[in-house]
């Protein structure tokens, strides 16, 4: 029941913002004290059937746009997940991601620094896209770097959500096949039913919340989003939440 209700909850968010399921779900089964592999074994699934829907809904970045995301972003996210895995390596990079969420919130609510923070993602696109594959493949804590990158690189609330849904689409078939390589006893066919929840949720969700959002509230909600989460992982790193099972 604790699964279900993770994934509609965070599924509803991704059908809008693009992020959800992984952003949110990993560090909310952490807390409820799941293990990493078995967190993966459950967001991934349901994070792969919005992101294709969403992908499917809009159009496929440029290839020469896809071949710098693979090289500098996926790569990185495939050698960090296998390292993590094979190693039982743990890097706690939980403080790193929220005092960067922090700032975003914090440009994003002074006058004139929107712009400083837009030059910087699009002058070094390159350390980004490395940046969010390690942190991603370590921590699937990635998502909250790849929301500033997307918003800060496009406007279009919709170009927004899928840019950010084909880089999770990406992220996510990549985890899960190394997941199934490394770590089988975690597959089993729930997982169909956690896709197909996730995707029934998109559809209901598309057609009556995001058509109706415009581009202002969905700029602002997203920052109150990015905000709300770097608050949540505070709270975690303090034991708010007590003890947590390993990530």
């Amino acid at each position: 029941m604790i699964e279900i209700i993770t994934i509609a909850l965070f599924a509803a968010l991704q059908s809008v913002f693009g992020i959800g399921i992984l952003f949110l779900g990993t560090p909310t089964l952490l807390i409820l004290g799941y293990p990493f592999a078995d967190t993966l074994s459950i967001v991934l699934p349901a994070s792969i059937a919005v992101s294709l829907l969403q992908v499917l809904r809009g159009s496929l970045p440029p290839s020469k746009w896809v071949g710098k995301f693979a090289l500098w972003c996926l790569l990185p996210v495939g050698v960090m997940l296998v390292v993590g895995l094979s190693t039982g390596l743990d890097i706690k990079l939980e403080l790193f991601v929220a005092v960067m969420l922090f700032a975003y919130v914090v440009i994003r609510l002074i006058p004139n620094s929107t712009r400083f923070l837009q030059d910087n993602v699009r002058q070094y696109p390159r350390v980004w896209l490395v940046l969010i594959g390690i942190v991603h493949g370590l921590s699937n804590l990635g998502g909250g770097l790849l929301a500033i990158f997307a918003a800060n690189t496009f406007q279009d609330k919709k170009l927004i959500r899928n840019r950010i849904a084909f880089c999770y689409l990406c992220f996510a078939t990549i985890q899960m096949c190394v997941l199934a390589v490394m770590t089988p006893d975690v597959m089993h066919l729930g997982q169909f039913a956690y896709a197909a929840l996730a995707g029934i949720i998109f559809i209901v969700i598309e057609r009556h919340v995001f058509e109706s959002i415009t581009s202002p509230v969905f700029d602002r909600v997203f920052t109150i989003l990015i905000g709300g989460y770097s608050a949540v992982l505070f709270l975690r790193l303090f034991g708010a939440f007590g003890t947590v099972g390993a990530a």
